[in-house]
């Protein structure tokens, strides 16, 4: 299968990207993108094995993105650890295309992306997983982190209740 973007409502809601991308709804409220400050890794907790945290870096004419944290779950499934690294290490030239163009996207439309996918590495291209990539700002103002959730197609996770205000 190749990559092919896809709506909440296709992706059961234990799967650990339809869990977050409620989550993240309910911290965006009326419009905007949620505040790093806002995410409660206790809230997400059951979600946080299965997430990428990347944040931009503009040292060029475009964004570039570095890895900040690879969950336990994403290092097991790519067999590697992103932690520190930037985006396109690791990817075949096609899948880390793809990715920058979401990222792009994501942080021009300030509004999640959807997709189920091959994984882009070779020898786990034959792994198809869903994915959500998810715009976050340290400032209110722009979008400085991309969250990333990936997992397995098959994958569930713990949902835990919004705390109460």
């Amino acid at each position: 299968m190749g990559y092919r973007e896809t709506d909440i409502e296709s992706i059961p809601s234990r799967h650990p990207v339809s869990a977050f991308c409620t989550h993240w709804i309910n911290l965006r409220g009326s419009g905007g993108i949620p505040l790093r400050n806002q995410i409660n890794p206790a809230e997400i907790a059951g979600i946080l094995p299965w997430m990428l945290v990347l944040e931009t870096l503009h040292t060029r004419n475009e964004p570039d993105f570095r890895y900040r944290l690879a969950g336990t779950g994403c290092t097991e499934l790519f067999g590697i650890d992103y932690t520190g690294k930037m985006l396109g290490e690791n990817l075949i030239p096609e899948g880390a295309e793809i990715r920058r163009r979401e990222f792009a996207r994501v942080m021009e439309t300030e509004a999640p992306v959807l997709s189920t996918t091959n994984l882009p590495i070779k020898a786990k291209d034959f792994i198809t997983v869903h994915r959500g990539v998810f715009p976050v700002s340290l400032n209110g103002r722009n979008t400085d982190q991309i969250f990333v959730v990936i997992a397995p197609v098959a994958t569930e996770c713990a949902i835990r209740p919004p705390l109460p205000t």
